[in-house]
């Protein structure tokens, strides 16, 4: 469960919107670890059934051809998936590491990335994911005010 102290504790946010991303992101976090954890089931079912093998005896095996993934796709979304379901652990705990020299956090930008990700990994089958989107329009609008510090601090030439 994230708090406020958390979120404070890796950034330069004020208290108002580390609890407002505290609380957005404890009543996000179910459905994004669902919906993360569905997309790594699926694909290690598509994996275990060889979702592109096609019989090529079948009547319309030229025709679907084109239309299965690859092995090599599939293993690829599933470590994508499986590295945002442990990014998206990290940031629930507290423990995320932008390197390996960077101490654990929690990082309001990083959070951005890992919803975004998440909601291009969505479909319209999902449910429960307004509060999802409720807290990447806070994320959102957080990353924007920290570009809008930086390039007030450091102006272009």
């Amino acid at each position: 469960m994230l708090t406020p102290a958390t979120v404070r504790g890796y950034g330069r946010i004020d208290d108002a919107t580390a609890a407002s991303i505290a609380d957005l992101w404890n009543a996000a976090y179910p459905t994004m670890r669902a919906v993360a954890t569905d997309r790594v089931n699926a694909y290690r079912q598509q994996i275990k059934g060889e979702a592109w093998r096609i019989d090529p005896d079948h009547p319309r095996a030229d025709i679907l051809r084109p239309f299965l993934p690859t092995e090599a796709s599939v293993r690829r979304r599933l470590k994508n998936a499986e590295a945002l379901r442990r990014m998206l652990g990290q940031l629930d705990r507290g423990t995320y590491r932008a390197c390996t020299r960077s101490p654990g956090g929690f990082s309001a930008f990083a959070a951005y990335n890992a919803v975004r990700a998440l909601l291009q990994a969505t479909t319209l089958n999902d449910r429960g994911l307004a509060a999802v989107y409720r807290l990447a329009a806070v994320l959102a609008d957080t990353a924007d005010e920290r570009h809008r510090e930086l390039a007030a601090t450091h102006p272009a030439a």
